[in-house]
């Protein structure tokens, strides 16, 4: 990692199923997947997603609250989103009980 680079990636997955049939889950379906990824305070989060079908998107500060959400996606850019004093955040992605998506994820972190 160069020193002044500005762009910093601090999450990506690619195919991550979202609605998958699974018999100890509640309700039997993984419709919720979630994520975790570290940052540092007092940066900017860009969020890529992009997934085969209509998913629901939660960007979760350290403490369970939304620091940005969007329902009914399917490409799309979130952010900036501001870390505050965080040093871990998470990524929640969503769909009806029954659907089921493959969803690419790319977090990118910058500097105020």
């Amino acid at each position: 990692m160069p020193l002044f680079e500005k762009s910093v990636q601090v999450f990506s997955e690619t195919d991550i199923s979202v609605g998958d049939l699974d018999y100890t889950a509640p309700g039997c379906y993984r419709n919720v997947v979630t994520r975790s990824f570290d940052v540092k305070p007092k940066r900017v989060l860009f969020v890529k997603i992009s997934s085969d079908k209509i998913v629901d998107v939660v960007v979760a500060n350290s403490d369970g609250s939304a620091a940005a959400h969007k329902e009914g996606i399917t490409d799309y850019d979130i952010g900036p989103i501001i870390t505050g004093n965080n040093k871990n955040m998470g990524i929640l992605l969503g769909v009806y009980l029954g659907d089921k998506a493959k969803v690419n994820v790319e977090i990118r972190m910058e500097k105020k």
